[in-house]
């Protein structure tokens, strides 16, 4: 059974107003593709109101767009942008984050669901005694229309701190979904009458 306290969980939905990037130089900010101000508006928001040692980035696609768009434009023989190509990666948010806003913290970016990230923070507090905190930032827009398993949802991003003093969440045999998972974790967690789903359990 896996252990572990959970705070500061929180989401934006696009359109909603990303006070957080105020921080970010304008012309920076206009550069950043709609899923990287989402992630790094809740990561932001989080890491001012905590200190973190440890950050983990996550999505199951990525920014998905941009990378359609780099194959695009090379079946049309057209020479993809070097930029579009540089921020198009996974682990470029996670860049972007520690770049824009001077942050040196060690971070991991995967490919993989809320839960798993959440298991990946969980080994890392247990393997890493000098990390006591570890921020969980996860982020996905739908795909491009063109992809068969395409789902339809807002982009969003949600974030949280975990750490293993006062365990108030716990884990046991985890349920794979194929919904949005994180938005099902995020309703569980508020829903004060629910104490389990899909294998987590809220611990009195």
């Amino acid at each position: 059974m896996l252990k572990l306290h959970l705070s500061s969980l929180r989401h934006c939905y696009a359109g909603e107003g990303l006070s957080a990037l105020e921080s970010v130089p304008a012309m920076q900010r206009r550069r950043l593709s709609a899923l990287a101000k989402l992630a790094l508006n809740v990561a932001i928001k989080t890491v001012n109101e905590q200190a973190v040692d440890y950050i983990v980035w996550a999505s199951c696609y990525g920014d998905e767009t941009k990378t359609y768009g780099i194959l695009k434009d090379v079946l049309t023989d057209q020479t993809p942008s070097p930029t579009q190509f540089s921020t198009s990666v996974h682990n470029a948010i996670g860049g972007l984050y520690s770049i824009l806003c001077q942050d040196d913290t060690i971070s991991t970016s995967l490919s993989c669901s809320w839960s798993k990230a959440m298991i990946e923070a969980y080994a890392i507090l247990k393997t890493q005694p000098q990390v006591k905190r570890v921020m969980v930032v996860f982020y996905e827009e739908p795909l491009p229309e063109i992809y068969d398993d395409k789902v339809t949802f807002d982009a969003f991003a949600m974030s949280a701190v975990v750490s293993l003093e006062a365990p108030n969440l716990s884990l046991e045999g985890l349920i794979s979904s194929q919904e949005i998972e994180a938005l099902g974790f995020y309703a569980f967690w508020n829903a004060s009458e629910q104490q389990a789903w899909r294998g987590w359990h809220k611990l009195k």
